[in-house]
């Protein structure tokens, strides 16, 4: 759910609107909230980790401990593992209901993980699980309203934040969110959210966030909702006015100058761009991982330089960040240093677990191997690219440029093979396929092509030549004359346009004269010789100098002239 995960990952429901917490030893859950809702994740972490150990046998603390694993991961996607976080965050669930068994949030933080990994059946198994631990008619449960409205609000939330559309699901547990605690500004902004990324409704998108903004006022969340919604409809210059009375609202927001910095981005506005996302670095106190989506914005912004001199400046404090590599060789490749990006990949693919590996990591791979021009090797991990993410067909382009520079002939013509088989491939596809295949002196395969190609684009004559060459090479002593008719239709497409292409011409008419003289040579054939000594000519009128044209006319001149032997 990109839409969502881009920019709703700033800025998750907030329980509570206070003063920024700068102090990285928050001893209570809404300091621990606070703290991931900023992207401290850190600093959120440690705060976690003191709550559960403090307080082992409180739920809640497990549940939104979970949470911060996943807002960690829809906070920079590009970066962060999603099967790595749906696993830390299971863990942590399953210790919650452990430790407190009646408390039924951590079965909706199970729930939500099932919605992510799109296991319905499991997930709706959890929701039951949660709801049986909700006070109903024929249970005597006790438990604040204010708390099972938040119940409530958490198994919506867990739909929309894993794009699970289902509406009636969604809005009937935030009508009954409403009517436990209606004045609960969690419900607004979830429901807010339902609207613009389940059913895309900017409209009652809006009018749900200004409800969220009534009931706490000092929360900018909904505010920077609004500001998203701008942009998404490329708004820029609302989207930046809201995002300033963001900042104004309360300087200390991190997300906001994210956001901020994005926005510069898209208008071009660098500077400023890099202004906003060095704020937002350091309000998130220079953790690692903010870090790196600095770094991940220069690479955005093409300020290769500076993406390098952070990633290398990071590495000295924190040589444990394997993602730091992968960064560093990005920006190397995109300066000029091929031999280093492809050093740091290698450090990076040593150390990073495999389920981290990106496809775009072993497309820079592959690009810093092919200018160093190791092609061969290049292409193959150009495949391991694609293999990942089949939507990028320049991949397998990419791939087939670089098994041809290798002479790899062969692999390339898989590739394009590759291509046409599934439907995804260009007009040019079929022209290297053939070329390759002749290339790798598979000539009935390169026929097969090439005639593939004459049918779905007719006038194109590069393709009536190598079709003929690859028929001619099929019958190498022009025994059988296989490609005399390919080069007679060649001769006939370029009759009005013979200057262009006359060196291919001139191959058209040595090959009949060839032909012809053969025929003559075995059966002493008048109208062969002269069908042969014409072509001759015709060589010759392009190329004075043909030297083998030359030795055919006068051998047949010769023969012609000899006379006859005396009958013995």
């Amino acid at each position: 759910m990109v839409g969502k995960m881009k920019t709703i990952a700033f800025v998750m429901v907030m329980l509570i609107t206070g003063g920024w917490m700068s102090n990285l030893k928050a001893q209570t859950l809404d300091d621990a909230i606070l703290l991931t809702h900023s992207e401290q994740f850190v600093a959120a972490k440690k705060a976690f980790e003191s709550l559960v150990s403090q307080q082992p046998q409180n739920g809640t603390n497990y549940f939104h401990y979970g949470q911060y694993y996943i807002q960690r991961y829809l906070a920079d996607t590009a970066s962060v593992s999603l099967k790595k976080s749906i696993a830390e965050a299971t863990v942590v669930f399953n210790q919650g209901i452990t430790a407190e068994p009646t408390n039924p949030l951590n079965f909706v933080g199970l729930a939500e993980m099932a919605m992510f990994q799109k296991d319905t059946v499991k997930a709706n198994g959890y929701l039951a699980q949660a709801q049986e631990l909700l006070p109903g008619k024929h249970k005597k449960i006790k438990m604040e309203k204010d708390i099972q409205a938040t119940v409530y609000t958490k198994m919506a939330d867990a739909y929309v934040i894993s794009n699970t559309k289902d509406t009636t699901a969604i809005f009937g547990y935030l009508r009954i969110a409403e009517k436990l605690n209606p004045k609960d500004f969690e419900i607004y902004l979830v429901k807010g959210d339902a609207y613009i990324y389940i059913l895309n409704d900017g409209s009652n998108a809006i009018f749900n966030y200004n409800l969220a903004a009534k009931y706490n006022p000092k929360s900018a969340s909904a505010q920077l909702r609004i500001g998203q919604l701008w942009v998404r409809s490329k708004n820029y210059d609302d989207a930046l006015t809201t995002y300033l009375e963001v900042v104004k609202m309360d300087p200390t927001f991190a997300p906001a100058y994210k956001e901020l910095g994005f926005l510069y981005a898209s208008k071009g506005d660098n500077e400023n761009a890099k202004a906003n996302f060095q704020k937002f670095l350091e309000l998130s106190s220079g953790n690692v991982e903010a870090q790196l989506q600095y770094i991940n914005t220069l690479f955005t912004l093409k300020d290769y330089q500076e993406a390098a001199t952070q990633a290398a400046k990071v590495l000295q404090t924190d040589s444990s960040n394997v993602d730091l590599y992968r960064a560093l060789a990005y920006s190397d490749y995109e300066t000029g240093k091929p031999e280093q990006a492809k050093q740091e990949l290698d450090e990076f693919f040593k150390k990073t677990a495999t389920d981290n590996i990106r496809p775009l990591d072993y497309a820079y791979y592959a690009r810093s191997l092919s200018k160093l021009k190791q092609d061969s090797l290049a292409g193959v991990y150009f495949v391991k690219a694609y293999n990942l993410d089949t939507a990028q067909i320049n991949y397998l382009t990419e791939a087939s440029n670089s098994f041809n520079a290798a002479k790899a002939y062969k692999q390339a013509a898989k590739v394009y093979l590759k291509k046409i088989q599934l439907g995804i491939q260009s007009l040019a596809d079929y022209f290297y396929l053939g070329y390759d295949y002749y290339a790798d002196n598979n000539f009935s395969k390169s026929d097969s092509a090439f005639a593939l190609l004459i049918k779905k684009m007719p006038d194109y004559i590069p393709a009536y030549i190598w079709r003929a060459r690859a028929l001619s090479m099929t019958d190498p002593d022009t025994k059988t004359g296989a490609a005399f008719p390919a080069y007679q239709t060649f001769i006939a497409k370029t009759d009005s346009d013979a200057s262009k292409y006359s060196t291919e011409r001139a191959e058209a008419f040595s090959y009949m004269t060839f032909y012809y003289f053969l025929q003559f040579s075995q059966n002493k054939s008048r109208d062969a010789a002269q069908k042969a000594m014409e072509y001759g000519e015709k060589v010759l009128a392009i190329n004075p100098n043909d030297e083998k044209a030359k030795e055919i006319i006068d051998n047949i001149k010769r023969n012609l002239n000899k006379p006859a032997q005396p009958a013995k």
